[in-house]
């Protein structure tokens, strides 16, 4: 089980069920992204809800399009609308879309909603259990997200070959689903049904996410008594901020979402490869300065009067003359980037095939894993008092700006590594026995003759 903890939510989502094989893409992932070397793709970040509306009344319409605006929802999946073929294709919630599929004898029906100006494929539309309907929602030529709308009636088959109905094509999926079933891992409100364990089993199997907080999604009508039968199932993106709130128009809650398309270790891209810095020591300042008042009153002369008009002139002088007096070193290659990788993303870059610059692109995402975890396994045994490694990572948290040089200076004596042992043990000693008063660590002092001005 994976507990996600995201800022500004004070609940906890939780994504179930976990494999081995999840675990290890999230501490990819997250080494990655603390590396610095690479930056997460934000893709399309969308609101969507689902619903079981429990018959789609006018008034209830009223309340569903008041709900869709206040929450700014891209898109609903609402079940158990119970609308008639006439109703159903003549449905019309503004600012919205609507694909649906119309109830049965036995009641039901499911519908999805989204709004205006997204560019949609209305996907199957099907009666038999479990009722579902599909649409992809179309972002760009590379991203997309099919999601669907399921209910299954208490009596329904939940085996495999009619779970696989909800699979569809393979990419990103989402599928928001009244499964009338109660299992302890989504619904601890209510005792498990053991017919439905094959639920969890075929979410395993298909590497699907089941996405709740395990808070009620239903109120049994008359009683005082609490389900969870609604559930949000993904699969190739990341769902969060899953809430669930008391409904006064049906006895099923209203639930929202945040969803983050392209969320996954295959969406990672490298940063720049290397970054050029300044050779400060070379500069020639006499002739920076000539140059720059030079630019700046010519600039001056040309613009109109005023402090945003000065202000460009000056910003563009100072970097006109930088470009000119101070010369650039080599580039700093970031600490995960490596010959190979230049050489791949040069590769990419200038390759025109779309097939095989999708194949260089894997490759280079490959490489980049292998190297961030092979540095990882390297520096991870290092993590010891007496290692200078676990000195240099404090360090790093504590010092309020970067060290003049890698020795460190107290009253103008340098530290020893066992001194700096010492003082890393007292630290954590301190704080283990005395918090939550413990001191704050003391940085040690520089000396000021090693900042030297620059102009």
């Amino acid at each position: 089980m994976q507990h996600h903890r995201h800022s500004g939510v004070n609940e906890v989502v939780r994504i179930l069920p976990c494999t081995c094989g999840r675990a290890t893409l999230d501490v990819l992932r997250l080494l990655l992204l603390v590396s610095g070397d690479v930056e997460r793709n934000s893709g399309p970040q969308i609101r969507g809800a689902q619903w079981n509306s429990g018959g789609l009344s006018q008034t209830k319409r009223v309340a569903l399009e008041r709900k869709l605006g206040a929450d700014m929802v891209l898109f609903c999946l609402l079940q158990e609308t119970r609308l008639t073929s006439a109703e159903c294709a003549a449905l019309k919630i503004g600012g919205c879309q609507h694909v649906g599929q119309a109830r049965t004898p036995h009641g039901g029906g499911v519908s999805i909603l989204v709004r205006d100006g997204v560019g949609v494929e209305v996907g199957v539309l099907e009666k038999k259990a479990p009722e579902r309907a599909t649409m992809t929602l179309r972002f760009s030529a590379a991203a997309s997200l099919t999601i669907t709308s399921a209910h299954f009636a208490r009596k329904a088959d939940t085996s495999s070959e009619s779970l696989d109905t909800l699979l569809g094509a393979s990419g990103t999926l989402v599928v928001g689903a009244d499964v009338n079933s109660h299992h302890v891992l989504w619904d601890p409100l209510r005792p498990s049904d053991d017919e439905r364990e094959c639920i969890v089993d075929w979410c395993v199997q298909n590497d699907l996410l089941i996405a709740k907080s395990g808070l009620a999604t239903r109120r049994q009508p008359g009683t005082a008594a609490l389900s969870s039968p609604d559930s949000t199932l993904c699969r190739g993106c990341e769902i969060s901020n899953w809430k669930s709130t008391l409904s006064p128009d049906s006895d099923h809650y209203w639930i929202t979402f945040d969803g983050f398309v392209g969320a996954s270790l295959d969406v990672l891209a490298p940063s720049k490869p290397a970054r050029t810095l300044y050779a400060w020591n070379k500069a020639r300042w006499r002739e920076f300065r000539k140059v720059s008042d030079e630019f700046i009153f010519r600039r001056m002369k040309r613009s109109a009067k005023g402090a945003d008009a000065m202000n460009e002139a000056v910003t563009r002088g100072i970097r006109m003359a930088a470009k000119r007096t101070i010369p650039k070193g080599k580039g700093v290659a970031p600490p995960f980037w490596t010959p190979e990788l230049t050489k791949l993303d040069k590769m990419v870059q200038e390759c025109k095939n779309e097939r095989k610059r999708a194949a260089l692109i894997r490759w280079r995402r490959k490489v980049l894993a292998d190297t961030a975890l092979g540095r990882w396994k390297e520096n991870a045994p290092k993590l010891s008092t007496t290692e200078s490694v676990s000195w240099n990572l404090v360090k790093s948290i504590y010092a309020p700006r970067p060290l003049t040089s890698p020795v460190l200076v107290v009253d103008g004596h340098p530290l020893t590594k066992h001194q700096q042992a010492q003082a890393l043990a007292q630290m954590h000693m301190a704080r283990s026995t005395k918090a939550p008063h413990a001191p704050e660590m003391k940085i040690p002092s520089t000396r000021r003759s090693a900042f030297q001005s620059i102009t």
